[in-house]
């Protein structure tokens, strides 16, 4: 596994360093103010106009080589909400992505987001949020728009 490239298996069993450093280095929307507009639902869009821009950015993600690694940190980090469309991660409306966390893959995520912790054991003894919210370590900041960064 190169930090370039990372297959959906791998992306599963990876670490959240790892995850985050291939996010990092290698997503096509690194430059997030550039696509931000594509990413996240400006309240006022119309939903003809979300749509349009929703299969925009599933289109960005579909070419990107790190695509289930920003997939697997949105389901890890909580990404993603039900109730309200209103975001792409991974190439994944965040609905679907809430679905998943939820409900589809709960022990799995559960499983790795436990063992995100327990890898770093200074975390351990901290509080968190359902799924790891708020995360904020010396690799990873989770930002209010919900797309984590390196610190």
């Amino acid at each position: 596994m190169t930090l370039n490239r990372i297959a959906p298996e791998a992306a599963r069993l990876a670490r959240r360093p790892v995850l985050q450093a291939a996010v990092t280095t290698g997503a096509r929307c690194s430059n997030r103010e550039q696509y931000r507009d594509l990413l996240d639902r400006n309240r006022s869009s119309p939903p003809a106009m979300w749509a349009a821009q929703q299969a925009a950015a599933q289109k960005l993600c579909a070419g990107c080589p790190v695509r289930p690694a920003c997939e697997e940190l949105a389901l890890r980090d909580g990404t993603g909400d039900r109730a309200s469309d209103d975001l792409v991660r991974g190439g994944r409306r965040g609905q679907d992505l809430a679905i998943d966390r939820e409900i589809r893959q709960a022990a799995r995520i559960a499983t790795a987001v436990t063992a995100d912790w327990q890898q770093r054991p200074e975390l351990a003894a901290a509080p968190r949020g359902a799924a790891g919210a708020g995360v904020t370590d010396d690799v990873v900041v989770a930002r209010d728009d919900d797309m984590p960064v390196a610190a």
